[in-house]
């Protein structure tokens, strides 16, 4: 079901999510909420949703993109993954800026600098610790989902505010 999203001005995305624990995983709760953040994501053309721009405040979020967005067309393809509990660190200093956008943040987009290769770690549904090394675009979207989960919007990380 599509869910609205949650704007910025709402205290909510200004809040640090709770961890998901072992007994929240493989429900029928669960899996409502991911199914909810599919369709939402899916349906505002977006690359990334975490739990709580849909007012759930749970570290818990959906990536997933190919060329049919009409947004992103040349940043290649990424399957659908839901993504629980999610840590990441830099691998090396090599950072990178990009114009991002948000679904909480409508209208407005800016150049962020983040970090170019993750070594990540993060929860399937069903608690399958899933480990990697990237320096595609997942890993700017990962930094943005893990952000919503810590309470910060984009905006708080542009540098040069023109």
């Amino acid at each position: 079901m599509i869910k609205e999203v949650l704007t910025t001005g709402n205290e909510l995305l200004g809040q640090v999510s709770e961890e998901v624990t072992l007994d929240e995983l493989n429900t029928p709760q669960l899996k409502s909420l991911i199914e909810d953040m599919i369709d939402t994501m899916k349906f505002k053309n977006g690359v990334g949703i975490a739990a709580v721009q849909i007012g759930v405040p749970k570290r818990i979020a959906i990536i997933g993109y190919d060329s049919s967005n009409p947004r992103y067309k040349d940043i290649g393809s990424f399957p659908i993954t839901v993504i629980i509990n999610p840590s990441f660190e830099a691998v090396g200093d090599e950072v990178f800026e990009l114009n991002e956008g948000c679904l909480s943040v409508p209208g407005i987009r800016g150049d962020v600098i983040r970090a170019k290769k993750l070594r990540y770690k993060y929860q399937d549904m069903t608690g399958t610790i899933i480990t990697g090394e990237t320096d595609s675009f997942f890993a700017r979207v990962l930094q943005h989902e893990i952000d919503h989960m810590n309470g910060i919007l984009f905006p708080m990380r542009i540098e040069d505010i023109k």
